[in-house]
This record gives C-alpha cells, structure tokens and sequence, in this order.
C-alpha cells in the first residue's frame, strides 16, 4: 500500500499515548506490569462489561494493588484508552499484512479472504475490543475519548487503503464510485465482524461466509476487469 494509505493511523500515536499514561514505563519491568493491567482490563470488559472494569476489579484482576495501577494511569479511564491503544496498534499491524502490494494477479474471492480472515481472527482473540471501541464517549480533550477517536481514525484509514486498492485494481473505476465503494464495504464489514464477536460459536462462520459471499457480488461486477483478448490472425494453408 501507499503511505498516503497508511498516514491517517501512523500519525496518532504519540499524541494519543501521552493522553493515556501518568508516566510512560522506562524499563522491561514497568512495561510488563502496563501490559498485565492492560491485560486484566480486557478480561474483566470481555467477561462483564466496561462498567464492571473499575481500577478496584482491574487490579484484582491483575492480583496488585490499585496503587499500582494509579503508578502508571491516572485513572481507569486512562488505562481503557491505553487498552485501545494497544489494539489499534495491532490492527494496523493487520492492515498493513492482509493488503497486497499488487492485487492484479489475486482472484476476488482470494484477495477478500486475505483481508477479511485476519480482522475476523483478531475479534476472536480480543472480546473486549468493541466494547472497548464502542461503548466509550467523552469531550474531545478527555481521555475517555481516546477510543472513540481511534475508532474513527482506524476506520477512516481502513476507507483509504480499499480506495487505493479498488483503484489499482480497476484504474478505470471513477473516483466518486471507487470511494463509495470503499466505504460500503469497510461499513458492512465492521458492522457483521461486531455482530458476529456477539454470535453463538455456531453462527460464527456461516457469517463470515456470508460476508465473503456478499463483498464478491457487490465488487465483482466494478473491480474484475475483463482484459480484452487478442484477436487471432486467419493463417492461409499451403498447398503441397
């Protein structure tokens, strides 16, 4: 992908971290004790809600004491928006595998699995994440609105890079219907992705499946360009 793609996520990083922490970890040690609060609150959201994810059940859950928690964040709003700071790291990290530098060769149905199957994975390893990225609002200088503000700008990089995609893969497709599309399918997606995290394990793949099924009907038709093939030339016989 192109880093005009890849720009609308890279460039939140910093700004964001520095919301969430009262005092970024320095050593190996502090890093592991951020990543086992980190950890804890995703239980405790997965398993009971983000009202239940107080500082109290957080450190519990880590088994420390809450005045370790408060060493590293201000508050268990600032731990939630370092929480979803650590999964929008690792779904950029998906968006930049799952999108191939040249999708010409790749058939459809190939090229959505590769995009699609990942983003399906990392819902099933992380049950806390849209609680996390759905649940939380708050003024624009507040830490409780740093997920909120990652959410839009993941989605909104997630747009970009299926434009660019969708116009190398049909340079012909006008820019207006290219976007459109683009934000047709990242919107359907996201919403049957979310729908499925909260499905029995029976419903799981058959909507996957019927997410697949349905991104090749609707792109089918504007992005399998049908290459014109070479006219064959009448050869005249040779009599003997």
């Amino acid at each position: 992908m192109t880093d005009e793609a890849a720009t609308p996520a890279a460039a939140i990083t910093d700004v964001e971290t520095d919301d969430a922490f009262r005092r970024r970890p320095r050593q190996s040690r502090g890093q592991k004790r951020v990543e086992l609060l980190l950890d804890a609150a995703a239980d405790v959201i997965a398993e009971h809600g983000i009202d239940a994810a107080t500082a109290e059940a957080i450190a519990i859950r880590a088994r420390t004491a809450k005045g370790s928690l408060y060493q590293f964040f201000p508050n268990r709003d600032a731990v939630l928006a370092a929480l979803a700071l650590r999964y929008a790291d690792e779904m950029r990290a998906i968006h930049e595998r799952a999108f191939p530098m040249d999708p010409h060769g790749m058939a459809l149905e190939r090229l959505i699995d590769r995009i699609v199957n990942p983003l399906a994975e990392f819902h099933d390893r992380n049950p806390a994440f849209r609680r996390v990225f759905a649940t939380i609002e708050g003024p624009a200088d507040d830490t409780r609105s740093a997920p909120v503000r990652l959410r839009g700008q993941l989605f909104d990089s997630f747009v970009d890079r299926l434009d660019v995609l969708f116009g190398s893969r049909n340079p012909k497709l006008p820019a207006r219907d290219r976007r459109r599309a683009a934000l047709i399918c990242a919107s359907v997606g996201q919403s049957i992705l979310a729908r499925r995290s909260r499905a029995p394990a029976a419903d799981k793949k058959p909507l996957l499946d019927d997410l697949k099924r349905m991104l090749v009907g609707f792109l089918q038709p504007l992005l399998n360009v049908q290459q014109a093939r070479p006219r064959r030339t009448a050869t005249k016989r040779v009599k003997p």
